[in-house]
């Protein structure tokens, strides 16, 4: 054989390898399934141990260079938790340890432990809850070097209810 036709040969293979491998990270992101690691979810653990449970209901292996969780409250960001580097094997479930950060960490914090009071029935509703929405961002890159976004929006109650797993939709 020509060696010129096998580096033509064993180039294309890697091209298509990693064009396959970047396009089964964006369809896998689409079903990620996140959970809280704890019994009962608080946004407040969230922001202080930064952990969170993430399944990969799929027979092949994921990784994303980036997760991020913002927590944004009547337009303003108010903290993100986030993680790099999250490699998920297939059908499993992996804990994740996130760092939070946030410019207004007194008011994310007041935020927090009153949304938790409130999705526990502890306080009554004194914040409107429709101001509240968590958005989580998956970046993954198309061919190791274009970056790649999959985001999803929730309202704060829906994403609480992710968490808690009341639906019972979490497959791991």
């Amino acid at each position: 054989m020509n060696k010129h036709t096998i580096i033509v040969i064993v180039a294309s293979v890697v091209i298509v390898a990693s064009i396959g491998f970047s396009a089964w990270n964006i369809f896998s992101a689409d079903y990620l399934q996140f959970k809280a690691v704890k019994q009962n979810f608080s946004y407040f653990d969230l922001m202080n141990n930064g952990k969170i449970s993430m399944c990969n209901p799929l027979p092949f292996s994921a990784s994303f260079n980036d997760v991020k969780i913002s927590m944004i409250f009547d337009g303003r960001d108010i903290g993100v938790l986030d993680t790099s580097d999250v490699f998920l094997e297939p059908n499993s479930v992996t804990n994740i340890q996130g760092k939070f950060t946030s410019e207004t960490a007194k008011e994310a914090q007041y935020l927090s432990l009153h949304f938790d009071s409130m999705y526990n029935d502890v306080i009554p509703t004194r914040i409107d809850l429709e101001k509240m929405t968590v958005v989580t961002e998956i970046q993954t890159k198309i061919i190791g070097i274009i970056p790649y976004y999959i985001t999803n929006q929730y309202h704060a109650f829906e994403f609480w209810e992710m968490m808690e797993d009341v639906n019972d939709e979490y497959s791991c």
